[in-house]
């Protein structure tokens, strides 16, 4: 690790001096490195120097911008070192950078970093303590470890898609990238905690991470996989309405907007009814208990409907707050974002995005009131780091650089 002379007063970021090298295309193994840069961490980005990471160009762009919105958020906090790896100079100087380097995220297709030449050995002797972090669709082993894998294919194999949307229509896949962005997450915990574990019991070695993006969303299965496994039952999308507690789902109001409401819970379900004016029904023996609830769920939404039907958002929002019910309207992104409370906690930040003017971000999370993460740039342009890299801390001499330049083996 990189020394560092923070002193006690001033305490550092949580993950200051440390080096992580990514070598990661859109999504997963860069947003693993984001979260630890946000923290801290000295992440040197390495990408072609012809396009570099493909996130670079999705999305929408700002005016007169050379890259996306996207890129701003995912490249932050990271030093672009734009240079060819597969090409004998690129890797060896990968090697040296390697060296000085705490982790190694990666997230191709296995096999792809040993052809280049980057293989477990050549890692060791370059840095025997190493945490490897890899990520990809279906993981470093079994038999499908060469099938190619993105979100949608994590999401359709690992059964989200099929327990999502409407039973009468198709699955549906999650609105957001959850399987990459999930993947990023588990890998940076890994990460920390295989380097606390070193740290803590004094180990010498290194370590692998294998995070395959279907894998995510298994822990976040909940009971289904008990189901099938003892019961033999395949649980079905049943779409805004849970099949496991009633009343609750999606609701709309006078108004025309939808609300969850969730009435989890015999108290709950107390106050719920007495929102909307039927306190009896809460003592009725149809509804005593939630299985009771969920068989007769029909003649509670019949009721629920009715009361809904006749106010407005506002309104209904009062009087399920008057008794304590959760319940939220289901919020577009303008709605969140002018939110009192979001604005309060500061979730969304303005940063300045090179010469074109500030761009908006997600602050980041979590929150540590001591060692607390920051955003310090936006994603830089292509190579904006190569030349301090190699000059600063590697020690090339700019004839050097110039030669690897015009090769194309690095882009300045």
């Amino acid at each position: 690790m990189q020394s560092d002379t923070t002193n006690a007063a001033n305490p550092p970021a949580a993950l200051q001096g440390m080096r992580v090298i990514e070598l990661g295309t859109f999504l997963s193994a860069p947003f693993a490195a984001m979260l630890l840069a946000d923290f801290g961490a000295d992440v040197i980005k390495i990408e072609l120097p012809e396009g570099g990471d493909p996130m670079r160009t999705l999305g929408e762009y700002p005016p007169d911008g050379t890259s996306g919105y996207w890129w701003s958020f995912i490249g932050r906090n990271k030093r672009s070192l734009a240079m060819d790896i597969r090409t004998p100079e690129g890797l060896e100087i990968l090697g040296r950078l390697v060296e000085t380097a705490d982790l190694l995220i990666e997230n191709f297709r296995p096999g792809t970093l040993e052809k280049w030449g980057v293989t477990a050995d050549w890692l060791k002797a370059r840095r025997p303590d190493l945490i490897l972090v890899r990520i990809s669709g279906y993981g470093q082993d079994g038999p499908w470890r060469d099938v190619p894998g993105f979100d949608r294919n994590a999401q359709a194999f690992s059964g989200l898609a099929y327990v999502t949307g409407e039973k009468a229509t198709a699955p549906q896949q999650a609105g957001l990238p959850v399987c990459d962005f999930n993947a990023g997450l588990w890998a940076a915990f890994g990460a920390v905690v295989a380097l606390l574990g070193k740290a803590r019991h004094n180990l010498q070695s290194g370590n692998e991470i294998d995070m395959a993006l279907y894998e995510t969303m298994i822990p976040f299965l909940k009971d289904i996989p008990m189901k099938y496994r003892h019961q033999g039952r395949v649980t079905e999308r049943t779409g805004n309405t849970p099949d496991y507690v009633s009343p609750g789902g999606a609701y709309m109001t006078g108004s025309g907007d939808w609300i969850f409401i969730s009435g989890t819970g015999d108290r709950v379900f107390r106050r719920f009814m007495t929102a909307v004016g039927r306190p009896d029904m809460a003592e009725m023996e149809m509804f005593r208990e939630n299985k009771d609830r969920v068989t007769n769920r029909k003649q509670l939404d019949d009721v629920i409907n009715a009361w809904l039907g006749e106010r407005s958002t506002d309104e209904a929002l009062e009087a399920f707050a008057r008794e304590d019910v959760p319940a939220m309207k289901i919020q577009s992104i303008a709605d969140l974002m002018t939110h009192p409370q979001v604005i309060a906690r500061g979730n969304f930040v303005d940063i300045p995005d090179h010469d074109r003017g500030d761009v908006c971000v997600s602050a980041p999370v979590p929150r540590l009131k001591q060692m607390a993460a920051s955003i310090r740039w936006a994603g830089q342009d292509l190579g904006e780091a190569s030349s301090q890299i190699l000059r600063s801390e590697l020690g090339l001499g700019e004839d050097e650089i110039r030669s690897l330049a015009k090769r194309g083996i690095i882009k300045t």
